[in-house]
This record gives C-alpha cells, sequence and structure tokens, in this order.
C-alpha cells in the first residue's frame, strides 16, 4: 500500500532542549497507529511538527500521496496541510475570530463563501463537548478547556486524512477524555492513519500498531504485531 505520507533521508535541527534528528525514514500508511516515545519530549513534539509541515527539514523530501511537496512553496502546502489533523499543546486559534469562524475557516477558503454555517454533523460535536453557547465568542472570552475543545473540533471539522495527536490524556482534561477516546476509536475504525505522543501506557497497548524510537539523534520504527510475534 502506497504511504500517505513519506519522509526520506529528513534531517531536523534540534527543537528545545532535543537533540534533532538525522537522515530518517519514516512512511504513514492506512491502517497505522504509531505511539511515539523519545529520550527527549522536545524530540517527539518535533517528529510531530514535521509531519505536520509546521518545521522545515535541514534536508529531506516530504511527499503526499505520492507528490513531492516543496515546504517553502505556499501553493504546494495547500495540497496537504489541510488535510492533516494537528491536535497539540502548541495549536492555537485566531485571536480575532470567533470559535464558530476559526472552526469554519477552511470551508470559507476553499469554497470562498462566508455564510456557510456549522453543519449537522458538527453541532452534534459541539453538543457532545458542550461548548455550542460559546461559538460566537473569541478565545480571549474561553477558558484553556474550552479553547482544547475548541481546537479540537476545529481539526475534526477538516476532515483530515492524517490525525497527528500530543498526548491525548492530557489535552482537554479528564472531563472530556472519554468522548476523545470515543472520536480515537471511530477514527482508527476507519483505518485513517494517527500519529500521538503519550505518557499513558494503556493508551499505547490499547492502541498502537507501531512504535516510533526517537533516541540520540537516530529514529527507528517497530512493527509491534511483528515484534509481539517474535517473543
Amino acid at each position: 500500500m502506497a504511504p500517505i505520507i513519506e519522509m526520506t533521508d529528513y534531517t531536523l535541527a534540534p527543537y528545545g532542549s532535543g537533540h534533532g534528528i538525522n537522515a530518517f525514514y519514516f512512511a504513514l500508511s492506512s491502517g497505522n497507529v504509531c505511539a511515539v516515545e523519545a529520550q527527549n519530549p522536545d524530540d517527539a513534539n518535533n517528529f510531530l511538527r514535521a509531519i505536520a509541515t509546521l518545521t522545515q527539514p535541514d534536508e529531506g523530501s516530504y511527499h503526499f500521496r505520492g507528490e513531492r511537496i516543496n515546504l517553502r512553496s505556499y501553493d504546494d502546502m495547500l495540497r496537504c496541510k489541510p488535510k492533516i489533523g494537528y491536535i497539540a499543546q502548541d495549536a492555537a486559534l485566531i485571536s480575532n475570530l470567533t470559535v464558530r469562524q476559526n472552526i469554519l475557516l477552511k470551508r470559507y477558503y476553499f469554497e470562498n463563501d462566508l455564510t456557510i454555517d456549522i453543519d449537522e454533523y458538527l453541532q452534534s460535536v459541539c453538543d457532545t463537548f458542550g461548548i455550542t453557547g460559546k461559538l460566537d465568542m473569541r478565545p480571549a472570552e474561553l477558558n484553556s478547556v474550552e479553547t482544547q475543545i475548541a481546537i479540537v473540533i476545529r481539526e475534526i471539522s477538516k476532515h483530515p486524512q492524517v490525525l497527528l495527536i500530543d498526548r491525548p490524556e492530557d489535552f482537554i482534561g479528564h472531563l472530556k477524555f472519554d468522548i476523545i477516546v470515543q472520536f480515537f476509536n471511530d477514527w482508527i475504525d476507519k483505518k485513517k492513519p494517527v500519529v500521538f505522543i503519550s505518557y499513558d501506557r494503556r493508551l499505547i497497548r490499547r492502541y498502537a500498531n507501531r512504535l516510533v524510537i526517537i533516541a540520540k539523534g537516530a529514529l527507528n520504527t517497530v512493527d509491534m504485531k511483528k515484534a509481539g510475534d517474535q517473543k
């Protein structure tokens, strides 16, 4: 099966307190659920940001569905970036737009229609997360959990082909965690690929079928099913 995302000879400069990652290869295909483990948490974050095209490599090529993406070209980026859902601590809402406008921004842009409103599906998602009454507020009027929920809904609204999640167990607090798990289950049942960072071993054992290990500037991928079969 052809990868949805393929990163070849990819070298990432150090990020935060991380060491960087040297000349690695990573491919993500339908049905892959990858858990990321790193000696330094900033290396794991750097890797997730690189998949999301938020970090450019020092060297290497990035392909999305077989097409090479020039990460310095805005037009090229539009071919892949909107198709990648990114739910992480460094994700943010646009401050001068309401929550509703943040959620609908991708559709406003691609459909060139500012009269679009939230559809029935997204309305049910907003109801489930308990944020319907906040849709016409600006981000500054939300508390931290509400902001995180709005980011989750915005990424869900993109109907992405790939989902990237940083610490789902922490992202929106324990009260809404079961809802995130439900969406996680639905996503995986559809064989859509996921890459996630988690320090909850239960989540890794339950969901991951591949393990990405980053240590001493090197990245290696382990097929967890094959590794289990060899024990």
